[in-house]
């Protein structure tokens, strides 16, 4: 007989809703629009960190650990939420946050930082340089050393077990609107498009867009066709392709017309985005449709990723 370890059942099946977004602009462009509202799923343990953290506190529970690892930026959504899942479920965390020049200067720490420590997050400070090995054998091995008892988890969450917790979601979003065409979601590290792309239904042809955040973007589409499993912008019924010039000045930073962009859709529809993400999302989304390159008929799904406590932020600078 197989026994369930704690978090299997502690874990809560949530359904989000699927929020038809009516407006003149997408009835003039021939398209219907929905918004998968995964800001609503937890308060703190938020969007599509609740999928990609499931499978991996499961397995951390599982293996004995008892505590979890990560990395990450000063306004990084999954800070937040790792800190959130473990004050949650019982485990401590760590986080090694890019940017030394904030070690000891709390008073120039984001809302998500002083969030992250609320919920009993250890931060420790790493330079750029440094921070830039958080993949690296030797340096991983040298966390391990240190931190015995941490489950480690790699920036925003991303890898395979992660990928997985989006099958849950896309079956949901089939059941929701079985004949959706296009599907739009912010990426960071590429880890939710590498899930919402495995498990898009084979069933008709489907296209799925990453809208990128960051600067030079190009570089994680090795990664997205590794956890995926299929290559980029092949055919099939099932097409993802990674936009890359939506990001405005790069991950962390906007710009007025994404701004204004944001505050425009907020009013229309009155629901938030954040700054981050999902407000980038919703621009690259429109200018694709001012230039024609949705077609009339499309059925467009956005996902809302959350992270709204980056709403909290001061201004959005370099993380």
């Amino acid at each position: 007989m197989t026994h369930s370890h704690p978090l299997s059942s502690a874990w809560p099946k949530v359904t989000t809703p699927l929020q038809p977004l009516a407006h003149p602009l997408f009835a003039q462009h021939g398209i219907a629009v929905w918004i998968k509202r995964d800001d609503l799923n937890h308060p703190s343990v938020q969007g599509n960190k609740w999928h990609k953290l499931k499978h991996n506190l499961q397995a951390a529970s599982a293996a004995g650990h008892t505590a979890l690892l990560t990395f990450g930026g000063a306004y990084s959504n999954h800070i937040a939420a790792t800190a959130a899942a473990g004050e949650a479920f019982g485990l401590d965390t760590i986080g090694y946050i890019r940017g030394d020049e904030l070690a000891g200067k709390p008073e120039r720490w984001s809302h998500t930082l002083r969030t992250a420590q609320q919920n009993g997050m250890q931060l420790q400070f790493l330079s750029r340089a440094d921070y830039r090995r958080k993949n690296d054998f030797h340096f991983l091995n040298q966390l391990t050393d240190k931190h015995p008892n941490a489950y480690i988890l790699p920036e925003g969450g991303t890898n395979a077990l992660a990928v997985n917790g989006f099958a849950e979601l896309s079956e949901t979003i089939e059941r929701q609107c079985p004949d959706w065409t296009h599907l739009y979601t912010a990426v960071g590290t590429g880890g939710t498009l590498a899930g919402l792309v495995k498990f898009a239904p084979r069933s008709r042809t489907r296209q799925l867009f990453g809208i990128a955040t960051l600067n030079q973007a190009d570089s994680l589409i090795g990664d997205i066709e590794r956890l995926c499993g299929l290559p980029h912008q092949s055919g099939g019924t099932v097409q993802w392709r990674l936009l890359t010039h939506y990001a405005g000045a790069g991950y962390g930073r906007t710009s007025a017309e994404i701004q204004a962009t944001q505050h425009w859709f907020e009013s229309q529809f009155q629901l938030l985005l954040d700054p981050i993400y999902t407000a980038k999302l919703v621009f690259g989304f429109l200018q694709e449709l001012q230039a024609q390159k949705i077609p009339r008929g499309a059925k467009v799904v956005l996902y809302h990723s959350g992270g709204l406590q980056g709403r909290q932020t001061d201004a959005q600078t370099v993380i």
